[in-house]
């Protein structure tokens, strides 16, 4: 029901707006807002005769700017479909929808900028594409997911002028719960994070992250994180490499990624993507990963992927599709 009456919504938004460009949500007439959302359907398969369809995504964001503000609001149903079978069976709906995020930008002078809310953590680049349709790949790099909280709801202040250097720097501060944790990987009360990037080129970046947060339990940890990003109209090269501890030890000694993807024809890119990284589950899990995918996109707002995942653990090496599209 809720499913249906977000897509009754944004229909009848289309209806009264003046004109349309897919993947840019609809224009509300006569102001500076914006409607739009996005989906993404997926499949699974792993050779441990493990099956999965679902629905990822499905949301409804709005954003907008007036003057030297911005906002961002997004709400989302998460796997509000799945259905598996093979090693298991069954199908399970879930109709919660979520704030995923919302956040108000000021700008407040040519060089600092102040976010409030809730919004994806800021640390290394992955975690920057929130959205299915917008990245190489469907699957997530685990640096992405091990290290530190996918969202933060607290301030970020960032500091650049790039008309004197190349350097960017940002705060963040957390202290209170997030404003909706169902969708965070940890979930904290606390959350601290510095930031720098620099710039060598229109086309080349380099950024560092120290960061500290704290579980519900009391637990600290600390980690830190260096991304680099070079991208030329033919090929794009992505690298993460982090680690995390708590008070006593390393939690996870290190987890990384290099990932490629090139364009092979007009549309059809070709990635690929290696991945490691090691775990404290009780006892320490090593695991090296290896990707193989291809991206068709016959227009931005619209993606088909399909991938092979090459795991050390052979039982979890699978074939994964998506469809996505941002409307």
């Amino acid at each position: 029901m809720r499913l249906l009456s977000l897509l009754l919504l944004l229909l009848s938004l289309n209806a009264i707006a003046e004109e349309y460009q897919f993947g840019e949500g609809i224009n509300i007439p006569n102001t500076p807002v914006y409607v739009g959302g996005y989906a993404t359907l997926d499949y699974v398969t792993r050779a441990d005769d493990y099956n999965r369809f679902r629905i990822d995504e499905l949301a409804l964001l709005s954003y907008g700017n007036f003057d030297r503000f911005s906002y961002m609001f997004e709400v989302e149903m998460k796997e509000s479909y799945v259905k598996e079978w093979g090693l298991e069976e069954g199908v399970v709906t879930d109709d919660r929808v979520s704030l995923e995020r919302l956040y108000l930008d000021y700008t407040i002078n040519d060089t600092l900028k102040l976010r409030a809310g809730k919004f994806n953590t800021p640390a290394g680049y992955w975690n920057m594409e929130p959205i299915n349709v917008l990245r190489d790949t469907s699957s997530i790099p685990y640096t992405s997911f091990i290290l530190f909280p996918r969202y933060s709801t607290g301030l970020e202040l960032n500091y650049s002028n790039r008309l004197y250097s190349d350097t960017e720097y940002s705060l963040m501060i957390q202290e209170n719960r997030d404003i909706d944790d169902h969708y965070n990987n940890i979930s904290v009360d606390r959350h601290y994070l510095a930031s720098v990037e620099h710039f060598f080129s229109d086309a080349f970046k380099m950024k560092a992250n120290l960061g500290h947060f704290r579980t519900f339990d009391g637990e600290p940890y600390f980690y830190g994180l260096l991304a680099l990003s070079y991208e030329h109209e033919a090929f794009k090269i992505l690298s993460e490499f982090g680690s995390r501890k708590d008070s006593e030890e390393f939690t996870v000694p290190y987890s990384f990624y290099l990932q490629g993807s090139w364009h092979i024809y007009e549309n059809h890119d070709l990635v690929g993507r290696v991945e490691t990284y090691k775990i404290d589950e009780g006892a320490f899990r090593e695991e090296v990963i290896g990707v193989l995918g291809y991206v068709y996109r016959p227009t931005s707002p619209f993606t088909f992927k399909i991938e092979y995942r090459d795991h050390t653990y052979v039982n979890e090496n699978q074939i994964r599709s998506s469809v996505s599209v941002m409307f």
